[in-house]
């Protein structure tokens, strides 16, 4: 639509268009509010009994199109990627920005919504969207299928171990989302944010803090088992999440290996998650 088509109001639709997804968005969480409310009304004008009391309801809207304040009706993700080592590589970068905007309920689909990822890339990219706040795996309809058991072994027992630590880990997202909730801090957090006095860590986007106490850095690039980790400030110890052996930090990246089962993330010493 060209940008200076203008409505009955005479406003033009350069000014609506990114303003639709937000309204688009809190329309619907609006809607499935008012649907859970005490007293309702039927669809011939009168008010229609309801229980004394009315079970809370938890919504869920999830939006493509998004806007500046988005974050207060549900949870967003970065559109129809491809199923190629550069998109999963680009998520990351990209999820930073839109947490630092202050919208944390973002992810990318997992495996690339067009085409056809390998067990390999699949398997890279559930590790990765694992550690996002917005976990999902998504398609075309016209791809093949490509649940977690599909690729076959090694890859069913790989891909089963990586949703089980995102599940074990829900009491701690929780805890950070709320905190994003209370205080506006990002749940996916850039590097600088935690470590804002080591200028080594402003133009990384290609790992994250999840909150204050974890740290992840996913591999992208197809048959690599070995990624250089940054584990910032020079007095702390981090700790490996699967094995909890501990790892001192240093001022230069730190070759940690990664075969295929495992995605490199670190606790950072002297913090205790749920």
């Amino acid at each position: 639509m060209p940008k200076d088509c203008k409505n009955l109001e005479n406003i033009e639709h350069r000014y609506w268009h990114n303003l639709y997804g937000l309204y688009m968005q809190s329309a619907t969480a609006q809607g499935l509010t008012a649907r859970t409310q005490p007293t309702s009304t039927s669809m011939f004008g009168f008010k229609t009994a309801t229980p004394a009391i009315v079970k809370p309801q938890r919504l869920f809207v999830l939006s493509r199109a998004f806007w500046a304040g988005s974050q207060r009706y549900g949870a967003i993700w970065t559109g129809d990627n491809s199923a190629t080592w550069g998109h999963l590589k680009i998520a990351s970068p990209m999820l930073l920005s839109i947490n630092l905007a202050g919208l944390s309920f973002a992810g990318s689909d997992v495996g690339g919504f067009f085409g056809e990822p390998g067990a390999e890339l699949f398997t890279r990219w559930y590790q990765a969207g694992s550690f996002t706040p917005f976990f999902r795996g998504h398609a075309h309809h016209d791809t093949k299928r490509r649940e977690p058991w599909v690729f076959g072994e090694p890859y069913t027992t790989i891909l089963r171990s990586v949703a089980l630590v995102r599940y074990s880990l829900l009491p701690y997202w929780y805890s950070v989302f709320f905190e994003a909730h209370f205080l506006g801090l990002p749940v996916m957090r850039a590097m600088f944010m935690e470590f804002p006095n080591d200028s080594r860590t402003f133009a990384m986007d290609d790992q994250w803090m999840v909150g204050d106490a974890l740290l992840v850095k996913p591999v992208t690039d197809d048959k690599t088992t070995r990624v250089n980790v940054y584990l910032p400030n020079s007095e702390s110890v981090w700790y490996d999440l699967t094995t909890l052996a501990a790892i001192s930090s240093s001022s230069e990246p730190v070759s940690i290996e990664a075969p295929l089962e495992k995605i490199p993330v670190f606790l950072r010493g002297g913090i205790i998650i749920c």
